[in-house]
């Protein structure tokens, strides 16, 4: 506490002793605001040509990578048979594998994973792909138009089962958000420090980010302050806070759903495993670079 004698001018306090003819100055660094501080007289926030340049970048990777056109036309073949019934888990399979290929194309063409090493790299997908096929694989098939019929739903029927099903229909409800808001969140997911839950201590000595993950904070606060700017563009600040607020606790609930799935379904665990160490595989017998579409090559 300063004294009613303290003074305050250009950046430093200066205190008073009535005793003393000497002034005694204690400097300070006065915080800088944060551009996400700064609504203009509406209480909208400024995107500026970069943070358009970034979001145009994300949706066009994603949207360049997604599956959606191949399963919708999975799905009209599916309702124009006969043989519904006849429909397997390999199905299911096949499907899930088309999301996941999306997903690690789509993660893989940002600079931000491109600066990391290929061992870094190898263990982000292992920390995060369960948790980001789960939130994208349901948005895949909210977008496709699984959920639309119970014909389509076949398609996934085999491998996850009605009450899981039902469940997932729920959480993709819940996650009918803003596309753009959507994709920035799964770029800012994949940055996470771990999105898998599962211990697994077999790798944990080839964890090259078990030491590092503070390299990732940077990158994840680029995306989520951008879909923060992006929604206080878009809406107000009530509207904004409530729609993030509700994001965080759906991902939460649609990663601990993907939990629950791969603990309780053995075909799904193994199908996950065999990703695991497919992207083990990769990582170490090819350190060909993936090419990006924005940024440095």
């Amino acid at each position: 506490m300063f004294s009613e004698n303290s003074k305050y001018e250009n950046g430093s306090y200066y205190l008073y002793n009535e005793y003393q003819l000497k002034t005694k100055t204690i400097s300070f660094t006065v915080p800088q605001e944060s551009a996400l501080d700064l609504p203009d007289g509406n209480g909208r926030l400024h995107l500026v040509a970069s943070d358009w340049t970034l979001i145009s970048n994300v949706v066009h990777a994603f949207d360049a990578f997604s599956p959606v056109s191949e399963v919708r036309r999975a799905i009209e073949t599916l309702n124009a048979s006969s043989f519904n019934q006849s429909l397997d888990v390999s199905q299911s399979l096949h499907l899930m594998s088309s999301f996941y290929n999306s997903l690690q194309s789509f993660i893989s063409s940002i600079p931000d994973f491109k600066i990391l090493t290929p061992s870094e790299q190898c263990s982000l997908f292992q920390r995060n792909m369960l948790g980001l096929l789960c939130i994208g694989g349901m948005y895949f098939m909210r977008e496709s138009g699984i959920f639309d019929k119970p014909e389509s739903e076949m398609l996934v029927l085999p491998l996850y089962g009605t009450e899981v099903i039902k469940h997932a229909k729920v959480i993709c409800q819940q996650l009918n958000y803003d596309p753009i808001v959507f994709k920035l969140m799964l770029v800012a997911l994949a940055f996470s420090s771990n999105c898998y839950m599962i211990q697994n201590p077999g790798n944990t000595d080839k964890d090259s980010l078990l030491l590092g993950t503070f390299r990732l904070l940077g990158s994840q606060n680029v995306y989520i302050e951008l879909m923060w700017k992006y929604l206080m563009y878009r809406y107000d600040y009530q509207y904004s806070v409530n729609r993030f607020s509700n994001l965080i606790g759906q991902v939460l609930g649609a990663l601990k759903l993907s939990f629950n799935m791969y603990e309780n379904n053995r075909t799904l665990q193994n199908f996950i495993n065999d990703i695991m160490e497919q992207i083990q595989t990769s990582f170490s017998s090819s350190d060909e670079a993936i090419t990006p579409l924005w940024g440095k090559k």
